[in-house]
């Protein structure tokens, strides 16, 4: 029954000492074992070292090229500069999770042999497929980047991978706008052929119209019945005539003419339409934009990321040992071999089993405990009596001692009982917090920590446009956070020789942005600021490090917008050498025209060239009919041409004024040289140190030493009540 009740009891309560201290010599064992295999099975002739490289980026906000860049598209509010938004975000974590760059990168450095994959395996795609799922790691970070991390057993390889799948995100992307571009600008040139064929049928048709003498329907019909008024008062029958033939030629295709001619209106505005759609089609599908912002580049691991050895070995020993002591008091508990109580068994209550003992002679049966002790009861009443009353009076006194015992102990923990043991012990108390005072503030002085002085920047974002749904202070953090800056600080101060750095370290890099990130803090205000905050020896350094993070800030932002204004001042360079193309190509067209065909201005030469015909421009003087003749033939053949290279080189030359304009307006902001952040408190060589602070220093030394004091004389007095107790 008590073996029963004793394995219902909590595991813990007080039991795992007993085991430990049973098994102590198995444990250490145990935990030797586990360390010893921990870290030959962690070490890399078990597990491949794996290095890190990062990339972190931000997407652009348009994907259209001529939307942003073609002048005429009003309604457009994505600026080529500004950053995405989480749409774009996601839809870049997409593409760099798409097969695309996937297949692109295992070609390119021929992940399948680097992986010892088997070219003859079943299943060779699937687990090539899955290593690079483990090894390529794409995610957005807390400030709407999209972070690129690859892992590799060769350091400089996962900078090269990752640094080349950040390069292939824009020809991915081109690549699938392309396919949508071009089958855009084939629908797009079809159309636009097919409405300038149909534009140049209904000049045709209206040239056709003019050589019957139909020039201009309603200036012409004007004059020749104002002129057969004038022919018909003055009784001029030949004068009479000839207009009434002109009017008939007119009264016959007039119609025509007007129908023409308003379809033709109609279908060159549409034209000029088209063609703007057609300029925009063919520069979507001829030209290409970056889709990011770099702000970090991978750069080669000096130390490796997995494994953690330190880690594997701490888990695995505190989990063998752990399971040992559960498996030992198990087999306890199963076994009946310890009590698990804390009070000692007593043997009278145990009920021994007869014993069969084998001798030379003969064969002895002894019996149990308890029925011996009854007999001696039977035998001898008195003396057992007398026994028994003894017994009863040591069981008394023990149980009187225990009692003493507990009580003592409990009451060092009353407050009045603490009080007056302090008392007792207060020399020793005063010399051991008196000591542990002197000393904190000795090893707390110059001689053994170097005194750190702070100097703080606190600065808004300023001349920026969010690149996503971060705000601008989240997109300063990411900014002012990224390598190139440190690196740009690191070299600038110097801080390799400053922090007293061997350059020549197996791990010097990792250590110098261990120190820089230790030394140099940068976080957001309640107030959406950013704050800088730099610890160093030198008060001057520190201030002169808290501006030249908050110069290169500047540098960095106006390098990220520069590259993107160059970018769009070449766009429209070339759009403008073609629009000028274009323009001394009508020019010469409209010289052409003029020289050799004596036609320039339609509406104006169309009057004259009437007049010259009905022989009435000059009142009855002398009208040069041959030269009239050819400007009429002239006007017939290239009059539709004129009109349609006047209108052109109209529409052209707006279009080059406006392409000016914008370039002229970029061209501005790339030379231009601004600041990007409005300093709020600017900072400044402290004049006091900052660390450390050595009275916290002492106060929390004293404190420590005092409490350890205090549990190192209960349990000098715990030791004293035991000894009493069982003197």
């Amino acid at each position: 029954m008590e073996a029963n009740d004793l394995s219902n009891k909590p595991f813990f309560s007080g039991v795992t000492m007993q085991v430990v201290a049973k098994y102590k010599k198995h444990l250490v064992v145990i935990g030797l074992i586990a360390i010893i295999l921990s870290a030959i099975f962690s070490s890399p002739l078990f597990i491949t070292p794996l290095y890190k490289s990062t990339v972190i980026l931000y997407p652009t906000a348009s994907k259209s090229i001529s939307k942003v860049l073609l002048s005429n598209n009003q309604g457009i509010t994505k600026d080529i500069l500004e950053f995405g938004e989480e749409e774009q975000t996601e839809q870049m974590l997409q593409v760099l999770n798409s097969n695309k760059i996937r297949d692109k990168i295992i070609e390119q450095y021929n992940l399948l042999e680097h992986y010892g994959i088997s070219e003859n395996s079943n299943f060779k795609l699937t687990k090539l497929y899955n290593e690079y799922e483990d090894k390529f790691v794409f995610r957005r970070t807390e400030y709407m980047a999209v972070k690129i991390t690859v892992y590799d057993s060769d350091a400089q390889l996962a900078a090269d991978m990752a640094n080349s799948v950040a390069e292939l995100i824009d020809s991915t992307i081109n690549q699938m706008q392309k396919e949508v571009a071009r089958k855009a600008f084939l629908i797009v040139d079809r159309e636009y052929n097919s409405l300038k064929q149909s534009v140049q049928d209904k000049e045709d048709s209206l040239d056709v119209l003019r050589s019957y003498g139909v020039n201009d329907y309603e200036s012409q019909a004007e004059m020749f019945n104002r002129q057969l008024a004038i022919e018909m008062a003055a009784g001029n029958t030949a004068g009479i005539n000839r207009l009434e033939q002109k009017l008939a030629i007119i009264a016959k295709y007039g119609g025509t003419y007007v129908s023409l001619r308003d379809a033709l209106e109609h279908d060159k505005k549409q034209l000029s339409e088209i063609k703007a759609k057609f300029d925009e089609a063919k520069v979507d599908a001829n030209e290409t934009l970056p889709h990011k912002f770099v702000v970090s580049n991978a750069y080669k691991a000096e130390k490796k990321s997995y494994p953690i050895r330190w880690l594997i070995v701490l888990i695995s020993t505190i989990s063998v040992v752990f399971l040992a002591i559960v498996f030992f008091g198990l087999l306890e508990v199963w076994g009946k071999g310890l009590p698990f109580d804390i009070k000692k068994k007593s043997r009278l209550n145990i009920i021994d089993e007869p014993q069969v003992v084998l001798d030379e002679k003969k064969v002895v049966v002894t019996e149990p405990i308890e029925i011996k002790e009854e007999k001696k009861k039977k035998e001898n009443p008195k003396k057992e009596k007398k026994i028994e009353e003894y017994r009863q009076e040591q069981s008394e006194n023990k149980n009187s001692t225990i009692e003493n015992i507990q009580f003592e102990m409990e009451k060092y923990f009353n407050s009045f009982n603490l009080l007056k043991l302090i008392v007792r012990w207060k020399y020793h108390l005063l010399i051991i917090v008196g000591a542990s005072a002197l000393l904190a503030t000795l090893f707390s002085s110059p001689l053994f920590i170097t005194p750190m002085f702070k100097s703080v920047a606190i600065a808004y974002p300023a001349n920026i446009e969010p690149y996503s749904d971060e705000s601008e202070t989240e997109q300063m953090l990411q900014i002012v956070n990224s390598h190139e800056i440190m690196d740009s600080v690191i070299k600038k101060f110097n801080l390799a020789k400053h922090y007293d750095l061997d350059e020549n370290y197996k791990y010097f890099q990792t250590i110098m942005y261990y120190e820089y990130k230790q030394n140099v803090s940068i976080s957001k205000t309640s107030y959406e600021s950013v704050m800088i905050e730099v610890m160093d020896k030198s008060p001057d350094t520190a201030a002169k490090i808290a501006q030249a993070i908050l110069d290169f800030y500047d540098i960095k932002i106006a390098n990220l917008h520069k590259s993107k204004y160059k970018e769009v001042l070449e766009m429209y360079t070339n759009q403008m050498l073609m629009k000028q193309k274009s323009l001394d190509s009508l020019k010469n067209i409209m010289y052409v025209l003029g020289t050799e065909y004596g036609i320039f201005e339609y509406d104006y030469q169309s009057q004259e060239i009437t007049k010259g015909l009905l022989k009435t421009g000059n009142s009855g003087g002398y009208v040069d009919t041959k030269l009239v003749n050819k400007l009429a033939t002239s006007m017939q053949e290239k009059s539709g041409q004129l009109v349609e290279v006047v209108q052109m080189i109209q529409n052209e030359a707006t279009a080059y004024v406006d392409l000016k304009q914008d370039y002229e307006m970029t061209q501005r902001f790339y030379n231009s040289k601004m600041t990007y952040s409005n300093i709020i408190a600017k900072p400044f060589p402290a004049d006091k140190k900052s660390y450390p602070v050595r009275w916290l220093i002492v106060v929390i030394v004293s404190l420590a030493s005092f409490a350890f004091a205090m549990l190192t004389i209960l349990f000098i007095e715990n030791r004293k009540y035991r000894m009493e107790s069982e003197k």
